[in-house]
């Protein structure tokens, strides 16, 4: 048991610390603060988002996982899109929140990762993975005011938080967690470099507490309803040894072990006989067979994790400790086996009467005895006229690391996404859209894995309305010769086009010429639609198109022109987004920008059908007007673009 002797205790560590580190009362250990009745908070409140008034800030130090309390948020902003055909628009809803989480009531060096219903929202490089706008004040002293937190509730009223780490998301998207705001989990860096248990000690106690502990730990949460309850853990797990020297908490005296001759015991003030030991040992019933510590892992994501070690293979109590601390998995063992061994140790109690030259002898002080074990050390003191009463418990080494193993942890994907590579499809030139409304058409895709629908914004005749790509990415590269020109009406079986693909990860596919005739493997290079029989690899992302069907869905006029470097698009429904516009934008230039990405392409205008005159007296359509019209709308329901 640590030797630490508070006296009396002040408010909790998420505000100043008001009591007093109080008298000495008979320099022993107060059992009031670190007794069997005396607990830390669970190691689950850390992760537990909250947003309730009076809730705790831990002080973090080192590093670690944290779920923070929200101290300000905005309500949900909804935002409309419509898109679809002319009398069947599809609209989508979609919902973004700011709000700001309070992490560390001390100051904190950065944020690392940041996961959002266990994904990661933020990785490991500092890339988010859905669109939001994020700050972070790092709690100092000279902190300024959020400006969206200032302009919403004014700046007079609206505090700087000057001493609290705090993270601001603005207009974070919540479409990906279900338009609902997801639980949050931080990784807050407090410090560089792994802390000192002393150092936190007298961080945590504001002073009070002064040790020169030098063993570091990954991190640690302090936070409780009083220091005892924030700094309890940390003494106790670790064995911190401190005394009260009638100003401060301070850690135990240095120097060499004392050797006391047997010959110097047995001491009395009124000349009676006195006894030389009294010794005293607890019965085994009375200590636990078996320990288990929580504790925070980093090979775990910084998950709590669980350390066991057992006295013997005898059944008996079983205790559960929590040390809101990060450590590894072998660190952990060797330190549950550490406190197990301790705990028994202790056990035995020695008393001394000790003759008046030990005078200067205080808790902490090192013993050596003829006695087995040799080593003591000294709990409280006593004067009882000029004999000295010394309490003893048996001086405990420490244990090396021992070999253990974190668990297995499923590990979310973190992917930092590369540019987005965009092209822009005028369906209603060949294919897809109505005959009276222009669509386009967006095609997204990128060279990482992993894939989001991301926000983008189209812009024409100087408007501008708010997409989204598609949910699935597209398949698309470039040409990498020029495709010759070829006769429509037969299967071209003597050119080949080679084309090399965005992600280097997706696939073309072969198929048969019944699949053919079904509509498989539709694809557009420049302007030309073509359907591909054979498809063969080349090396990665690159393939070799053969057994072509040129110019279909109407695009026979695109068999001439062809360009190296045009771009290629799999038509698949699901993987392309269509944003139609009014029939007014006919003509315009049309541009898509998805972040620091763009596309662009110019809205044909097509001609109005021709009127002819009709054997019954009356107007029609031309008939290949009327046949360019079927072939769309039937190529737009094919493509699951408009209900049949």
């Amino acid at each position: 048991m640590a030797t630490l002797v508070l006296s009396t205790v002040g408010s909790a560590l998420g505000g100043p610390v008001g009591g007093a580190i109080g008298a000495l009362i008979g320099q022993s250990i107060d059992q009031q603060i670190l007794g069997p009745g005396t607990r830390g908070p669970r190691l689950g409140d850390l992760s537990v988002q909250t947003s309730s008034y009076g809730t705790q800030v831990p002080r973090i130090y080192g590093t670690m996982r944290v779920a923070g309390s929200v101290i300000w948020s905005t309500d949900l902003v909804e935002s409309t899109q419509t898109a679809g055909a002319k009398g069947q628009p599809d609209t989508t809803y979609s919902y973004a929140v700011s709000f700001a989480v309070a992490l560390s009531s001390r100051p904190a060096g950065a944020i690392g990762r940041i996961w959002a219903d266990g994904k990661l929202l933020r990785g490991e490089a500092g890339d988010f993975k859905v669109p939001v706008t994020f700050r972070f004040y790092d709690g100092s002293e000279d902190q300024g005011i959020d400006p969206l937190i200032g302009s919403i509730e004014g700046i007079a009223t609206t505090p700087a938080y000057r001493g609290l780490a705090l993270a601001v998301f603005e207009n974070l998207e919540l479409a990906e967690y279900g338009n609902r705001i997801p639980f949050l989990t931080f990784e807050v860096v407090a410090d560089a470099l792994a802390p000192g248990i002393g150092s936190v000690l007298g961080d945590a106690s504001g002073g009070a507490i002064s040790s020169a502990e030098g063993r570091t730990i990954g991190g640690y949460a302090a936070y409780g309803k009083s220091i005892a309850a924030a700094v309890g853990p940390l003494v106790t797990m670790f064995g911190v040894e401190l005394f009260d020297d009638g100003e401060t908490l301070r850690g135990t005296v240095g120097g060499d072990a004392i050797f006391i001759d047997l010959d110097d015991l047995g001491n009395s003030a009124d000349g009676e006989s006195a006894p030389r030991i009294t010794r005293e040992q607890l019965p085994a019933r009375a200590l636990p067979a078996a320990l288990r510590l929580g504790y925070y892992d980093p090979g775990r994501d910084y998950q709590s994790a669980e350390a066991r070690a057992a006295a013997s293979e005898e059944r008996g109590a079983e205790e559960q400790r929590e040390l809101p601390a990060v450590l590894a998995a072998g660190e952990a063992k060797a330190l549950v086996q550490q406190v197990l061994a301790r705990t028994w140790a202790e056990r035995d109690r020695l008393t001394l009467r000790l003759p008046q030259r030990m005078l200067g002898l205080e808790p902490g002080s090192r013993i050596e005895l003829d006695l087995s074990p040799r080593r003591w050390t000294v709990t409280q003191c006593t004067v009882d006229g000029l004999v000295v009463v010394a309490e003893l418990r048996p001086a405990t080494g420490g244990v090396p690391m021992l070999a253990a193993e974190a668990g297995r942890v499923v590990a979310p994907s973190d992917v930092v996404e590369g540019e987005v590579s965009m092209v822009l499809i005028d369906a209603s030139a060949g294919f897809g859209g109505m005959p009276d409304q222009p669509t386009v058409l967006v095609a997204a895709s990128s060279a990482t894995p992993g894939w989001r629908a991301k926000a983008v914004e189209a812009r024409y005749g100087g408007q501008r309305i708010s997409a989204r790509t598609s949910g699935r990415k597209a398949v698309l590269g470039s040409a990498d010769n020029v495709l010759p020109a070829a006769d429509p009406a037969v299967m071209d079986t003597v050119n080949t086009i080679d084309v090399t693909l965005v992600d280097a990860e997706q696939w073309l596919v072969s198929c048969d010429d019944e699949a053919l005739a079904e509509g498989a493997n539709l694809a557009l290079v420049g302007k030309e639609l073509i359907q591909f029989g054979q498809a063969d690899p080349m090396g990665p992302g690159s393939f070799r198109l053969s057994r072509l069907l040129r110019g279909v869905r109407g695009t026979e006029a695109a068999v001439n022109g062809h360009v190296a470097g045009e771009p290629f698009v799999l038509i698949e429904a699901d993987a392309l987004k269509a944003v139609t516009l009014p029939p007014w934008a006919e003509g315009h230039d049309v541009s898509v920008t998805c972040g620091e990405q763009s596309a662009e392409l110019t809205l044909t205008s097509r001609p109005k059908p021709a009127a002819i005159a009709d054997p019954s007296g009356g107007t029609t359509a031309d008939s290949e007007a009327r046949e360019a019209i079927a072939q769309v709308l039937a190529a737009l329901r094919q493509q699951g673009l408009i209900a049949p």
